[in-house]
């Protein structure tokens, strides 16, 4: 069968992807990165793909934890800024208001509808990035974004999302259908 779909060749089609703002701590100080290349591993572990060259790298290895966080467009410029700059040349520890859970190493932003304190179970190294297999220790929400079950609602999250190649911001959090429901009208010819 032919097709009319043109050969992008080794593009990742999957963005847009949430934007995060993973903290750790090096000598005492907090530091933050944005990271948008995230990827969920089963129901309790995530993955962070982390350019070599940041400064977080170091303390992600020295503590193995980190915190990951999630914006809403309030949090934008801050974020943005901080993924501007790295910590190798600036001090980035008074940019969010933070707090500490149970771990040490991975400060969680005050303002951060949904933050999850992480603990490092795995890295695989390939030529530019470092990924991190991260599993979740606890998961922190504030209250307005929670459901009538408490249970996280996206819709009240809202959070931002990057997209690449034009390197934009996105937002989200509107509900198209219900999954395990939306399919139970369709009728598959071969069965």
């Amino acid at each position: 069968m032919e097709t009319m779909k043109r050969n992008l060749g080794p593009v990742v089609g999957l963005y847009p992807t949430p934007v995060t703002v993973v903290g750790t701590e090096s000598g005492g100080k907090a530091n933050w990165m944005v990271i948008a290349h995230i990827g969920l591993i089963g129901r309790e572990n995530i993955m962070l793909s982390v350019r070599k060259t940041h400064y977080s790298n170091v303390a992600i290895m020295d503590n193995k934890t980190a915190s990951v966080n999630l914006i809403r467009s309030e949090m934008l410029k801050e974020t943005d800024y901080i993924g501007m700059v790295s910590g190798n040349d600036e001090d980035k520890s008074d940019i969010f208001e933070y707090y500490h859970g149970s771990l040490k190493g991975a400060p969680l932003i005050n303002n951060s509808p949904i933050s999850m304190e992480c603990e490092v179970v795995d890295v695989y190294d390939i030529e530019t990035h470092s990924n991190y297999i991260l599993r979740v220790v606890n998961t922190y929400a504030d209250e307005d974004v929670l459901d009538e079950n408490g249970n996280i609602d996206y819709e009240k999250v809202a959070p931002v999302l990057f997209e690449m190649p034009q390197g934009t911001y996105m937002s989200s959090g509107k509900t198209i259908a219900k999954c395990w429901d939306e399919g139970k009208g369709y009728e598959n010819k071969n069965k």
